[in-house]
């Protein structure tokens, strides 16, 4: 019997790896700090991605769209990390 596809919705966000992040320190030093938020070390930008795809589980989603990003080439991974926020139950897809 095969097991049953169910739609995902996969967070993703992908981000520079190693310490310097000049739009990060941008943000910080003109907008975070200039403003009086002092607390704030570090500001970590990136881009953020959402995948609806169809599995039968939350870690086939993820594996699924980990190897989609490396194999389209949707991140470097020699300068980027991609990060998997969390997955959910998607309600939409194509249409």
């Amino acid at each position: 019997m095969s097991e049953i596809m169910k739609r995902y919705l996969v967070h993703t966000v992908i981000v520079l790896k190693g310490i310097r992040d000049p739009e990060g320190e941008t943000i910080l030093r003109d907008l975070v700090l200039a403003g009086g938020f002092n607390n704030v070390d570090r500001v970590i930008s990136g881009k953020y991605l959402g995948f609806v795809v169809n599995a039968t589980g939350v870690k086939e989603a993820i594996k699924y769209v980990r190897d989609l990003c490396e194999r389209m080439r949707i991140y470097n991974p020699t300068v980027h990390e991609l990060m998997v926020l969390g997955v959910e139950d998607a309600k939409g897809g194509r249409d």
